[in-house]
């Protein structure tokens, strides 16, 4: 049997399949060292591809972080600022309100008195008016009454004359029928 394996050897040897078969292997083994060095190489420049990325990613994520609590910080003091904003038109408001309200009381005040002024200057002007008019009639009267009564005396004095000449007359008549 040894010498059959060692024939089945030597016709290996002398096969060129065997020889074809060995090249190839030498030659996977010699591209596989230089392809292992190339894909290590590639690998660890994909890796190194892929921390960048990771890191810029990470970068990104922080920045993004930073823009978000910024955001944040920036929403709130905007919603700060409207509060005051708005505490201060509010307080603004009721000052102009109270402000408007004195000076329409004051006005209100000013105006009254203008009307109560007025009022009392009409009442005054309407006494002195009544008063005067009193005044007239009260002479016009007292003119009429004197007139009247010249008239009335000078009527009376008339008819007691008349009556006086008359009894006189009549008298004299009887006296003088008497006779």
């Amino acid at each position: 049997m040894e010498l059959y394996h060692n024939d089945n050897f030597i016709k290996l040897l002398h096969s060129e399949a065997f020889w074809v078969a060995i090249a190839f292997f030498i030659f996977v083994v010699l591209s596989f060292k230089k392809a292992k060095k190339v894909l290590i190489e590639s690998l660890d420049k994909r890796i190194d591809e892929i921390k960048k990325t990771i890191n810029e990613a990470k970068e990104l994520k922080k920045e993004a972080e930073n823009n978000l609590n910024e955001a944040k910080k920036n929403l709130k003091k905007m919603i700060d600022d409207k509060k005051r904003i708005i505490n201060e038109a509010n307080e603004e408001a009721k000052n102009l309100e109270n402000r408007l309200l004195n000076e329409e009381k004051i006005y209100s005040e000013r105006f009254k008195k203008r009307i109560d002024d007025r009022i009392e200057q009409s009442k005054k002007q309407a006494i002195d008016d009544i008063k005067e008019i009193a005044l007239d009639i009260s002479i016009k009267s007292i003119k009429d009454f004197l007139k009247n009564e010249k008239e009335t005396k000078d009527d009376q004095l008339i008819s007691k004359s008349i009556t006086n000449l008359f009894y006189k007359s009549r008298k004299e008549q009887k006296n003088y029928k008497n006779l």
